[in-house]
């Protein structure tokens, strides 16, 4: 188990005295330290560091986002006995109480809920996701429905217009309403956070409450910028927070793109009817004036649904390039989605928050709230699970560049200033010239969006054969590209941790432009080189996957269950051995080991399939888990002529998969090591490289491994040296790990 904390630091040791400091720090505790409370001065023992940045294209950056939140270093405290309270220091009270204040209502909240709803209300109510699990958390993405699950402007502003219509029932006077539903948003906004969204959303409330209350007007665009303002104010970092960018967005479009939406449906609906029934006459406006009640409610309700539908779909897809872009997913569900969603999950919030305050009164009446409660939100739930199953509901995509998605928020600006800006009937003629400029604005923007964002891929194409061999920590994923388009993928894990391939493979495919991997080599049957090909199996179409003879066996049920995957997925397994080779475009594809037949009985890793990749003749070598028989069984064969560029450190750079003799064997120019960082003062077998002029280059250390061909040679660099020289083997073999 391990504790995670954030730590406001006013001091550092060196051993002897505390020096004052100032800072905060992401503190992760190996062990329980639940005990500790918010505001409660401590002393922390462990190793203190910068927060990485990310080691991989495409890769999320959590430093950024953690620098936004103003924590620039973290803190590793091996053991639960490394935090001790700091008894000669004052709790910092404000703290402590508003951690008070949020713990007591989470546990209010829960108290009478069982076990399936209660995360989900801890979520929906008070912002607290931590307890929200994989499963429900991954239905809610795919579903594009994270809206509701996180705390956003959305409840806020459904708590603040419940709050209004209960004391205008009650005949409160207009300003003391809406000075009480200023202080009850600013006290919500306090208790769940103050998130960007949440930060407009307050804003926006409390700039409409003021107005009200000094008899003033409010315009949209004031109204927003003000909000603008306040979110920057208060931190300026949350102008590159996506949440905080959708947030904008979809307010920005509910402004000025839904009235265009809307005016372009009426204009269809009128036109449908004037061809099916006929057009509306003065007597049929008459007619419907004088209908029962009762008899216009089919007609309202589909018009509720139409509207309702028109707001989900334009506020969809104002957002869409930059969900497209930040989390390569389209979810068109979520358009049908929200219709249900939104009134189920504002019923619970309010219901929710009505049981908080009664359980200050009554246990038992709150009890009885907590029931309506736990089935909306086993509504919810249900609602996701079957959406997220839904295989139209959801695609993952690539996605489009930051500038073409910049260019389409333009294009869209344009287009709604244009329409908005337009002299009305009532008021003048609407001239032939506008209507060109108005109907053009909006071509315009589709006609951007469509060939642009389909054929975008196409300029991602390197001109040359190029790789990357991905930091993952103790596994291996190694990401080829060619210049006809086509892409490989040479082992896919990490030592426990199957979740590697949509946080680290999948976004770096995507980063790259690629939606398809036209081949994936499994080396051999350990997990931590395959665990995570479920994961890519959903996110990209699959051509074959190639693996050696008896890859999988009785012995090796995960195997067994991969295959039986691929089977079902329909995706061709082909077993391949030394000495096949293939051409892809201008790229030469060898199997130097396992020869047919050989040593069925040996492990897995002495059967790992090895890999020559050539291309402008020169080689990458690419050795998967190659050990003990297997390594003999290579290097009985001719030395590598011409010799290798690249080649891949067999199993991770461990003693036993690399004596000198394979390097004496194979000779090659650069050495790349995918392994986590190793235990302080362990020994390295692959140190003495150096003293043989062979460049070095470790996946912990330098990122991702980038590599290029060219006719002089394969180029080889680190990910973190950005703005560098590229390491190659002419010119920057010193920038590799050589001896002094």
């Amino acid at each position: 188990m391990r504790t995670r904390l954030t730590l406001q630091i006013t001091g550092v040791s060196d051993g002897r005295a505390f020096q004052p400091a100032s800072g905060r720090a992401g503190v992760t505790v190996l062990g329980d330290r639940t005990d500790l409370y918010a505001g409660q001065p401590i002393q922390a023992a462990g190793q203190l560091a910068l927060i990485a940045g990310p080691l991989n294209p495409g890769e999320f950056d959590y430093r950024a986002l953690l620098r936004a939140r103003g924590i620039r270093l973290r803190l590793s405290v091996d053991e639960p006995s490394g935090v001790m309270p700091d008894l000669e220091s004052r709790p910092a009270w404000w703290i402590g109480a508003l951690g008070s204040l949020r713990e007591g209502s989470r546990d209010r909240l829960i108290a009478r809920l069982d076990d399936r709803a209660a995360p989900l209300a801890s979520a929906l109510i008070l912002g607290q996701r931590e307890e929200i699990d994989d499963e429900l958390n991954d239905a809610f993405f795919r579903t594009g429905t994270m809206h509701l699950l996180a705390i956003s402007g959305l409840q806020l502003q459904v708590l603040a217009v419940a709050i209004g219509i209960v004391l205008r029932s009650l005949g409160t006077p207009r300003r003391p309403l809406y000075a009480i539903v200023a202080v009850a948003t600013f006290g919500y906004a306090v208790l769940v956070g103050f998130s960007p969204s949440v930060t407009r959303s307050a804003a926006m409330t409390l700039t409409f409450c003021l107005a009200a209350i000094f008899d003033r007007s409010t315009r949209p665009a004031n109204t927003l910028a003000t909000a603008g303002i306040v979110t920057l104010g208060l931190n300026p970092a949350f102008l590159f927070d996506v949440g905080c960018q959708l947030s904008f967005l979809a307010i920005a479009a509910l402004f000025w793109l839904l009235p265009p939406a809307r005016a372009a449906v009426a204009r269809l609906a009128d036109s449908f009817r004037a061809c099916t029934i006929g057009p509306i006459t003065p007597l049929d406006d008459v007619e419907e004036l004088f209908r029962p009640r009762w008899a216009k409610l089919p007609r309202e309700a589909v018009r509720w649904v139409t509207n309702a539908i028109l707001v989900s779909a334009v506020v969809s897809a104002a957002g869409l390039p930059l969900v497209a872009l930040r989390f390569h997913m389209v979810s068109p569900i979520g358009v049908l989605l929200n219709i249900p969603l939104i009134p189920i999950t504002s019923c619970a919030l309010l219901l929710g928050a009505l049981q908080l305050g009664v359980s200050l009164v009554s246990a038992q009446l709150a009890a009885l709230i907590a029931l309506p409660v736990g089935w909306l939100l086993r509504l919810t739930e249900s609602c996701v699970f079957w959406g997220a199953d839904r295989p139209w509901g959801h695609v993952f995509v690539a996605g489009p560049s930051w500038a073409s998605v910049a260019i389409f928020h333009v294009l869209l600006a344009i287009a709604a200033y244009v329409w908005s800006a337009a002299p009305r009937p009532s008021k003048a003629k609407v001239g032939r010239t506008f209507r060109v400029v108005s109907l053009g604005s909006w071509v315009l923007v589709f006609a951007w969006c469509l060939p642009g964002w389909a054929f975008e891929g196409l300029g991602r194409r390197p001109k040359t054969l190029e790789g990357e061999i991905l930091t993952v920590g103790h596994g291996l994923a190694v990401v080829l590209r060619t210049p006809e388009g086509k892409a490989f993928l040479y082992d896919c894990g990490r030592m426990d941790d199957p979740r590697v391939g949509r946080r680290i493979i999948a976004q770096a495919l995507w980063s790259r432009g690629v939606t398809r991997l036209d081949a994936v080599f499994l080396s051999h049957a350990d997990q931590d080189h395959f665990n995570a090909l479920p994961d890519l199996i959903e996110r990209f179409a699959i051509g074959e996957v190639i693996v050696p003879p008896g890859f999988a066996g009785e012995d090796n049920p995960a195997a067994d269950l991969l295959i039986e995957t691929l089977s079902e997925r329909r995706i061709p397994v082909r077993e391949v051995a030394a000495p096949a080779v293939w051409n892809v475009g201008a790229t030469r594809f060898e199997v130097l080991h396992p020869p047919v037949d050989w040593h069925p009985e040996t492990s897995d890793n002495a059967r790992s399939l090895v890999l020559d990749i050539r291309s402008l003749g020169h080689r990458l070598l690419l050795t998967g888990d190659l050990d003990q028989l297997g390594l003999v069984e290579l290097t009985a064969g001719p030395k590598p002529e011409p010799p290798i560029d690249v080649m891949l450190s067999p199993h991770h750079g461990g003693r036993s998969a690399n004596p000198a003799w394979l390097y004496e064997w194979a000779v090659p120019r650069v050495v790349a090591v995918s392994q986590k960082p190793p235990f302080p003062a362990a020994s390295d077998a692959l140190t003495p490289l150096g003293q043989k002029a062979i460049v070095l280059l470790r996946t912990w250390k330098t990122g991702a491994i980038l590599l290029r061909w060219t006719a002089e040679g394969i180029v080889a660099r680190g990910f973190v040296d950005e703005g560098e020289p590229a390491r190659s083997r002419e010119t920057r073999q010193d920038a590799g790990e050589r001896p002094e």
